[in-house]
């Protein structure tokens, strides 16, 4: 099924995407490769973008998705806003900068999409289940906890980080007013 364009929807049905959670490189150099060169035009299936300035969120987000950590946070660093501060939260949290990553997330505050991420969230985790809303610092101490030696539900913070790109990557395509 057709969700975003032909290339976006290749990138996203990758196999084994977001599985780590501290990669140490690229997933997939060749679509790293064609990502790079990749016009919005390619990323929209030429569909007109309402709103370029948070499609370079999008594109951030796609480099995030193939674990192109370095990429992405030159990207995610030159955007202020609360969704920009998100993103390079989850950066760094990826990157095991977990207190940076607490920083970006208190930049960015509450955001409109956590409540629907929490509800989602709750079927994966008892831990998240347990809180009121989605909970950045909670999942990046469990992840943290993870890097550190904590074996246990690192299957569970795997489908949980991939739940919190999709939704925040749905949100910014959105926004981008993409159509």
């Amino acid at each position: 099924m057709k969700t975003y364009s032909d290339f976006v929807d290749r990138i996203l049905r990758e196999e084994g995407l977001l599985q780590k959670l501290v990669p140490t490189e690229a997933r997939s150099y060749d679509l790293l490769l064609k990502l790079r060169a990749a016009d919005d035009a390619l990323l929209t299936d030429q569909r007109p973008i309402g709103q370029p300035p948070m499609f370079t969120l999008v594109r951030g987000g796609l480099f995030y998705a193939l674990d192109a950590i370095d990429e992405a946070h030159k990207i995610f660093q030159d955007c202020p806003g609360d969704l920009g501060s998100y993103w390079h939260g989850m950066m760094h949290r990826r990157e095991g900068d977990f207190d940076n990553a607490r920083y970006w997330f208190r930049r960015a505050g509450e955001l409109t999409f956590f409540s629907g991420l929490h509800g989602a969230a709750s079927k994966y985790s008892s831990v998240m289940a347990r809180q009121s809303n989605w909970d950045p610092y909670l999942f990046t101490g469990e992840c943290e906890r993870a890097r550190f030696g904590e074996t246990e539900g690192l299957k569970d913070l795997s489908a949980l980080q991939r739940l919190e790109f999709e939704t925040l990557f749905a949100y910014c395509w959105r926004k981008s007013e993409v159509g």
